[in-house]
């Protein structure tokens, strides 16, 4: 092995520590260790996306809700009748 495949080695292994470094790997091993600090975390995340779910169903329920009712009052023969009859259902259960 000559002094210039040395260096190359040395270079790159550099190069890998020093992407190791700015890839915080410690700090996420760290974070898998503690377990408590695990569960809490993935605790909150999952009460926030089932905060998330629930919000975005309701607006999406919400705006569905209001073209069918848009879409009812247009009367239109067969479809006007049938959605009136469904949002009237929906409306009642709420």
């Amino acid at each position: 092995m000559d002094s210039f495949e040395q260096d190359w080695i040395i270079h790159r292994l550099e190069h890998v520590a020093d992407r190791l470094e700015q890839a915080r790997l410690d700090a996420y091993l760290r974070y898998v260790r503690n377990w408590k600090r695990r569960l809490f975390s993935e605790f909150v995340s999952g009460i926030v996306r089932g905060i998330g779910f629930s919000v975005g169903f309701t607006v999406l329920g919400a705006l569905l809700l209001y073209v069918l009712r848009n879409i009812a009052l247009a009367n239109l023969p067969v479809i006007g009748a049938f959605l009136a009859e469904l949002v009237r259902i929906v409306e009642s259960k709420l």
